[in-house]
């Protein structure tokens, strides 16, 4: 049975991991690593602002209302966008580099 698998050489397999990784590196999405603070930052602060929103909606008089409702209503959209996709809002780290050299023992 050994007889019909293909064989591969050692070169061959750092090639191939070597393309992958160049084939990643290249994906922001790979690249990028999640910052979690920031994220929950992101989110902290949105959902703040459309509690202030509502609450100034609840108590504002109506010419106020008429003034800026319109104004607010594109800001909520905004901040529940914020709230639900924040890693879109949230800056991104670097990942750390990936070698196929060997670490150095120190």
């Amino acid at each position: 049975m050994q007889a019909n698998r293909p064989e591969i050489t050692l070169p061959r397999l750092k090639q191939i991991i070597e393309d992958e990784l160049v084939e990643m590196a290249a994906k922001p999405s790979v690249r990028e690593a999640v910052d979690h603070v920031s994220i929950r930052d992101v989110v902290n602060a949105a959902a703040k602002l459309l509690a202030a929103i509502e609450a100034f909606e609840e108590g504002a008089p109506v010419a106020a209302m008429a003034a800026v409702g319109s104004f607010l209503e594109q800001a909520k959209k905004s901040l529940e966008d914020m709230v639900s996709t924040p890693g879109s809002y949230a800056p991104k780290k670097p990942s750390q580099r990936v070698s196929l050299k060997p670490a150095k023992k120190s």
